[in-house]
């Protein structure tokens, strides 16, 4: 049975490109707008404006941004082992895309999409700004919001389940805060798979989630993704002993 690679991304991955987080930091986006103010589906209508607003902001400045090494590095591996390779993203931005990965799963949605909701259409808007006050107030970012069962889930932890032995699980730059994956994985493999938990913070978010010493991953290296992907880390050696030859 050949070996995967399932690798999940967050934040981390594209704030080294210089995409704002929405969570980490004294600049986190979170921390400078109120979550349900601009991503609750509750008050969404109420707040139409301000959520285009914010949203527009996020799309346009996407544009004179560029992947980074570790975006690019992902993108070799799927290049080079196919469908081995697994990748699903936190994040809304088209950054592993211009990298050169053709197979990506957004499981918080795509913020180049808007949805048309009186059409249960999605409509590509790119990089520009919506004019949201020459539309009826029926268009919304294609970004899962709060309040929102979001529709990749049902896949997300079908793979979950089906994660064995043989299969090497690479989170990278997540905060854990909104989905548990290195919790997940351990959980849907019965502690089988092998999990790196990559991420830069001293403080890891599982001795708050279960307790100090509690470690549902295999190794936590504490590094940017940038510098995880980088040629001889210890990370990278383990991706490219764990997959072997494309033939493997």
């Amino acid at each position: 049975m050949s070996k995967r690679l399932i690798i999940f991304t967050g934040a981390g991955v594209s704030a080294e490109s210089g995409v704002p987080t929405f969570r980490t930091g004294p600049d986190g986006l979170w921390h400078n707008h109120r979550i349900e103010d601009v991503c609750h589906i509750d008050t969404f209508e109420q707040n139409y404006d301000l959520v285009h607003a914010f949203y527009n902001a996020r799309r346009t400045a996407l544009q004179g941004l560029e992947p980074n090494a570790a975006h690019q590095a992902i993108a070799e591996l799927q290049q080079c082992y196919g469908d081995r390779v697994t990748l699903m993203t936190t994040n809304v931005d088209d950054l592993h895309e211009r990298a050169g990965s053709s197979k990506v799963v957004h499981i918080h949605g795509n913020l180049l999409e808007l949805v048309n909701l009186a059409e249960d259409e999605v409509q590509p808007i790119g990089y520009e700004a919506f004019d949201h006050v020459a539309h009826p107030p029926h268009f919304k970012p294609n970004v899962v919001f709060f309040g929102e069962v979001a529709p990749v889930y049902r896949d997300l932890f079908t793979l979950m389940n089906s994660l064995t032995r043989h299969d090497l699980v690479l989170v990278v730059g997540s905060s854990e805060t909104v989905i548990q994956f290195c919790l997940e994985a351990y959980s849907g493999s019965n502690g089988a798979a092998t999990i790196l938990y990559v991420d830069p913070t001293d403080s890891c978010p599982y001795d708050r989630i279960l307790g100090s010493g509690q470690k549902p991953y295999t190794e936590h290296y504490r590094m940017g993704a940038v510098e995880a992907f980088r040629a001889g880390s210890p990370v990278r050696k383990w991706v490219e002993r764990w997959l072997g030859g494309p033939g493997e």
